[in-house]
């Protein structure tokens, strides 16, 4: 029985491909270098973004200060809101995380290819889609099942993205530091390393310097109420 939570893909999948030839044929290739902003939360922003290589992450800042990291984006992957008004302003900031390649397309040109092409445009609405239902399961993450549930649940969402099965166990390549982990759950890195550290007593995982091993994904998926999100949703 695989011990694997899910599995994830870049968000560009649930786009035809003619659809997605399309989006790349309007897009302008830019350059970033890592830590550049993208978009400010608060800005209003009128374009699309697509990916080409690299990563993002989107942040919002609480009320002392504190970023909380919602959304990471990798290659191949389209994000943006579309605005349910023209002057709606973002609602995170957006910077990269390494050296990255995006590509930037007005929303204005494609609301005009919408309202003609009608493939065009249901594959928009469920691209949308699927980014609120992604929305909704981050939220759903910070706020319904404690600090334990939320870091569980990212545990397991960066098994989907980035975890090899080895015997009885996951194994995750990429080891955030517990302040990273804090970052993507809004808590501080003390209370992330408490955690971590009853889980290692407990069996529930090992780390090295570069890697988590996930052990037990019953107990995680326990704390978090895990609903077996479908490729698209499963994921940071």
């Amino acid at each position: 029985m695989s011990t694997k939570c899910g599995t994830t893909e870049p968000n560009s999948f649930i786009f035809s491909a003619e659809t997605k030839q399309l989006l790349l044929e309007m897009m302008i290739p830019q350059d970033y270098p890592k830590a550049s902003i993208v978009c400010w939360e608060g800005e209003k922003c009128d374009k699309f973004f697509y990916l080409k290589s690299g990563s993002v992450k989107f942040t919002k800042i609480t009320k002392k200060g504190n970023p909380i990291v919602m959304f990471l984006y990798g290659a191949d992957d389209f994000f943006g809101e579309f605005d349910i008004v023209d002057t709606f302003p973002s609602s995170y900031s957006i910077e990269t995380t390494e050296e990255s390649v995006i590509g930037v397309i007005s929303k204005k040109d494609i609301e005009t290819i919408m309202q003609h092409d009608a493939k065009f445009a249901g594959d928009v609405l469920r691209w949308t889609s699927m980014m609120r239902k992604h929305s909704e399961m981050k939220l759903r993450d910070l706020l319904l099942y404690g600090k334990p549930g939320a870091l569980a649940s990212t545990l397991l969402r960066m098994a989907a993205m980035h975890g090899v099965e080895e015997d009885d166990a996951v194994v995750i390549s990429r080891h955030p530091s517990d302040g990273e982990l804090g970052q993507l759950i809004g808590a501080p890195r003390e209370t992330v390393n408490r955690m971590m550290n009853q889980w290692r007593k407990e069996g529930v995982l090992t780390t090295t310097g570069n890697s988590i091993v996930l052990h037990d994904i019953d107990f995680l998926k326990e704390l978090c109420h895990c609903e077996g999100c479908p490729a698209g949703i499963c994921r940071l």
